[in-house]
């Protein structure tokens, strides 16, 4: 199951960069299977430790002195000191768990027994720890990493390049693209779920999969959250589903129970964002897109304490099960909104954009701003073919733009300036 951002892992091991890996992203998302995958192409000798499940083993970087902590890693790996070095790879997993070697990796101590090290954390790292790591931010699979590992990446380039040309794809293809997307929403990125698929060519085992990634997060809030704290985030987490299945897909407290307030919720949200256990989408008013730096707005509508946001979450898969929990398989209008809402909410993360909502007092709406090329783009969603609406008129007024995007079940095409681009190639945006 090959992941994009393999071609930066090797970089890094071609380029023999002496600073570790960081890999981060909420747990499911795959960072541990994609350090082994890249550690079984180039490396013959593979050492791991998981200090979440074996706390004990900080104890191997208790020392400060560079020579003591190789010995006892070679001792505890029992490392032949005839092995190149250069053959070896040590994998740290969930390292925020150990601060020892946090204190070793911040010192630029590359353990002297590995050239190569990968740290993994499902957590923020604490401030204080000035480690210099390359990071990556894992997500879950984008659409054309599922077409990939689901033996269809012929698709990929034939959507690129129509996405390019904004010509049509042959409708025969693009209808097969739409029933893989279906699938693709059911199931979701997370790769040991698409794996369980793969291995069954059946989905009747994935919404149990997606309630025990689920299950996993309200486990760790607990784990990791005072009592009042983790209550908190779990109601939030718990509510998700309702919130998106809402006409108004803004956050509303009283969905979690009467008489809450941002205030008493403010920090549970922070935190889940934190983990990546959410994708939060700020609002950004009128007054700001018309403000002569608009794109520093736009940053600052993602990092301002704004009381009006949308969250969505990880991965489209987990909110797939949880309608399904709510309203069985009665495949609403609401429920198709939600999950095409929260599946390019996950693209766009997974892609680095910054982006936000807006609306105007007249009920016009657009569900995204991305910054792109030094520009503010606006991109609609719509069910179907039917990508009727005066919502881009009414932004205009409001904001200059190149052009907008409209995401729907409709082919290719560019006109007017406004792109069509069907829901199988966000992953080009």
């Amino acid at each position: 199951m090959k992941r994009k951002v393999i071609d930066e892992l090797i970089t890094w091991k071609t380029e023999k960069h002496d600073i570790p890996i960081l890999l981060t992203g909420a747990k499911g998302v795959g960072k541990t299977y994609l350090a082994y995958d890249f550690a079984k192409s180039f490396f013959e000798h593979i050492y791991y430790i998981n200090f979440e499940r074996e706390p004990l083993q900080a104890g191997l970087f208790l020392h400060r002195e560079d020579r003591l902590v190789k010995d006892h890693l070679l001792k505890h790996f029992q490392i032949d000191e005839e092995q190149p070095i250069e053959s070896r790879i040590l994998i740290l997993d969930e390292i925020s768990f150990c601060e020892e070697a946090l204190n070793i990796l911040s010192e630029n101590h590359l353990l002297g027994a590995f050239d190569y090290v990968i740290a993994i954390s499902s957590h923020p790292l604490n401030a204080k720890w000035k480690v210099q790591f390359m990071e990556f931010s894992i997500h879950p699979l984008e659409f054309d990493e599922f077409l990939r590992a689901t033996s269809n990446e012929w698709y990929i380039e034939t959507i690129v390049n129509h996405y390019h040309s904004s010509s049509k794809i042959p409708e025969i293809v693009h209808k097969e693209l739409l029933t893989l997307h279906q699938l693709y929403l059911q199931i979701g990125g997370m790769p040991g779920i698409v794996n369980e698929y793969l291995n069954l060519m059946d989905t009747v085992n994935v919404s149990e999969q997606h309630g025990s990634i689920i299950s996993s997060y309200h486990d760790n809030t607990l784990r990791d959250n005072t009592d009042s704290d983790a209550l908190k985030m779990n109601q939030v987490l718990d509510s998700l589903a309702y919130q998106l299945m809402k006409e108004n897909k803004k956050f509303q407290y009283k969905l979690i129970r009467k008489g809450t307030t941002h205030a008493m919720y403010r920090e549970a949200i922070e935190r889940l964002v934190q983990q990546s256990y959410v994708i939060r989408c700020n609002r950004i008013t009128a007054e700001q897109l018309e403000k002569p730096d608009k794109l520093a707005q736009l940053n600052n509508s993602c990092e301002d304490d704004n009381s009006n946001f949308k969250l969505y979450l990880p991965d489209t898969g987990l909110l797939h099960s949880k309608l399904v929990e709510i309203q069985g398989y009665s495949q609403t209008e609401g429920y198709h909104k939600a999950l095409i809402e929260n599946y390019i909410a996950q693209s766009l993360q997974a892609k680095n954009y910054p982006f936000a909502f807006w609306e105007s007092e007249s009920m016009a709406k657009i569900d995204f701003i991305i910054a792109k090329d030094h520009e503010l783009i606006p991109i609609e969603i719509f069910l179907g073919e039917n990508t009727r609406s005066k919502s881009i008129s009414v932004l205009k007024q409001r904001c200059e733009f190149p052009y907008s995007i409209k995401v729907s079940a409709k082919n290719f095409e560019f006109s007017n300036h406004i792109q069509y681009v069907p829901y199988y190639a966000v992953f080009c945006l």
